[in-house]
């Protein structure tokens, strides 16, 4: 319960609150615990299936201290991928993140409940399966509801400048290159047409989700052991809040953003001359052909004229240009 108080708070405060990373804390924690349970119950099922009690290795496997490390790694990646997701994430998101993802959980868990038996490694299916229809959901979403349109060299210069800023200089440093790296992913992928953009954003949008609603769902599913009822409502009461919120973007033009721009339209520069110089090669390519087929429609009497024509060696010229 804590944990998601802190989630909230952190959403909330970000952006103006220097001391807002304390409630990172106390997530960082609830991961860390919560995965540590899952480690340790998995352990135990694999230790009373494969090795024989009172054994040797049995003895040896008693300890708990590496799955401490691995449940302190996990809990710092899922922190960090908690972490920069939300800074990142538009208004929608948090309408599926806290209330599609705990109706979703609910539901599940009510469904799995007379099947599956009250423990961490089940509590784990029933996040993974709830995750899965969020993000696709989510995903389907965007694809069909949420407008593309072409994002050119000007739109990515806007989307670098106009991120959201904190107070906090890290953060801020953090959000800065998320929104650099963003905008290149829609420059490149747009460069591929409208329908491998939409391929490509509909399956980073839903691995991405995915793992951001698996990291939220263990949140929910600790807190749902206590009050469900009260949870789910203030869950939604933020939802609407942050849907319905303003949020600071940055308007100051700085010195890497001119660097940065000027870099990617010199590669956008370069790319335009190869595809003209291929679309050049190719037109030529084509002018040839039609002379050939043209020489093999005469008859010997025009071929034998056409051999000591310029036309000859206008065509013996680009051929040879054509295959330096």
């Amino acid at each position: 319960m804590i944990a998601l108080l802190a989630l909230f708070a952190f959403i909330l405060t970000w952006q103006f609150f220097n001391y807002a990373f304390i409630f990172l804390i106390f997530i960082f924690y609830a991961f860390m615990r919560e995965f540590l349970i899952f480690l340790k119950f998995r352990k135990n099922v694999l230790k009373e299936a494969t090795i024989v009690k009172n054994s040797l290795i049995y003895r040896i496997t008693s300890g708990d201290f590496y799955l401490y490390i691995i449940s302190f790694f996990m809990a710092l990646f899922a922190t960090f991928s908690l972490f920069s997701n939300l800074i990142t994430s538009q208004k929608q998101d948090f309408l599926f993140l806290f209330i599609f993802l705990p109706l979703f959980l609910l539901f599940f868990k009510k469904k799995f409940h007379l099947q599956f038996i009250d423990n961490a490694y089940n509590d784990f299916r029933i996040i993974v399966i709830t995750s899965f229809f969020t993000a696709f959901i989510y995903s389907l979403f965007n694809l069909f509801f949420v407008k593309q349109v072409d994002f050119n060299l000007n739109d990515f210069y806007q989307n670098m400048i106009y991120y959201k800023n904190s107070s906090f200089f890290i953060f801020d440093f953090i959000s800065q290159c998320l929104a650099i790296l963003n905008g290149l992913k829609e420059y490149f992928l747009f460069s591929f047409g409208i329908i491998w953009f939409k391929i490509f954003n509909f399956i980073f949008d839903f691995l991405n989700f995915f793992i951001l609603s698996s990291f939220i769902s263990y949140l929910y599913n600790f807190a749902f052991k206590k009050n469900k009822i009260y949870i789910f409502i203030f869950s939604f009461l933020i939802a609407i809040t942050l849907f319905f919120s303003r949020e600071t973007k940055n308007e100051s033009v700085k010195t890497y953003h001119k660097e940065i721009f000027f870099m990617v339209n010199n590669l956008s520069f370069l790319k335009e001359q190869n595809l003209s110089t291929l679309k050049e090669d190719k037109d030529k390519l084509d002018k040839n052909l039609r002379q050939v087929r043209e020489i093999l429609n005469k008859n010997a009497f025009e071929i034998g004229i056409w051999w000591f024509s310029k036309e000859k060696e206008d065509l013996q010229k680009s051929l040879n240009e054509s295959l330096k």
